[in-house]
């Protein structure tokens, strides 16, 4: 008899406790069928650098492309701006990648096949994608591009970022030399005193 009612018991415990989970409003359960979404802005940042040549002009510019490392939603129109031009792109349709095409010259840059923008060697110049990313909120991709000066580049196409060490060797032998000189002199004048 004690195993019936301990049965029963649990039964009845169990029974009642899965109608009230099963119950809309009860034990703290939502009446919503899928989880509330929250849309969570995102940003993110690439950079380059395109190594301009001589050769590098408007009928002859050179050419690469950068992607963001953020996704838009896929398919999703971006707007892209650069020194105050704006323009429209789509993001990919199936990942929601932003890819940009980028052609520069000395010193203009054009995002996408628009006007080339006068830009500055050296320095990062900034470009803006704003559009939304998958879970509906504002998703903001930068590209810093950086173009560098062709006279700045060696005889082998190399930028040249050290320094001409011909003048500074030799006057640091003209300094050990003259160290030298002092040295045994001083020495010489010395032995010649303690005689």
């Amino acid at each position: 008899m004690r195993i019936r009612i301990g049965s029963a018991a649990a039964v009845l415990v169990f029974g009642v406790s899965g109608l009230l989970m099963a119950l809309p409003g009860t034990a703290g359960a939502d009446s919503s069928t899928s989880p509330p979404t929250t849309a969570v802005p995102t940003s993110c940042s690439s950079s380059t650098t395109i190594n301009l040549t001589a050769s590098n002009t408007s009928s002859n510019p050179a050419t690469t492309s950068v992607s963001s490392t953020c996704a838009f939603a896929p398919g999703a129109t971006v707007q892209i701006t650069f020194l105050g031009a704006t323009q429209s792109a789509t993001a990919d349709a199936t990942t929601g990648i932003l890819t940009l095409s980028l052609s520069a010259t000395d010193p203009a840059l054009s995002v996408n096949g628009g006007a080339f923008q006068t830009t500055t060697f050296g320095a990062s110049n900034t470009i803006t994608a704003v559009g939304n990313n998958a879970s509906g909120a504002a998703n903001t991709a930068t590209f810093l591009v950086v173009l560098s000066n062709p006279s700045a580049t060696g005889a082998n196409g190399l930028a040249f970022t050290g320094a001409d060490l011909a003048a500074l060797i030799g006057a640091a032998l003209v300094l050990i030399l003259m160290g030298a000189g002092v040295v045994i002199f001083t020495r010489r004048r010395a032995a010649a005193t303690q005689r």
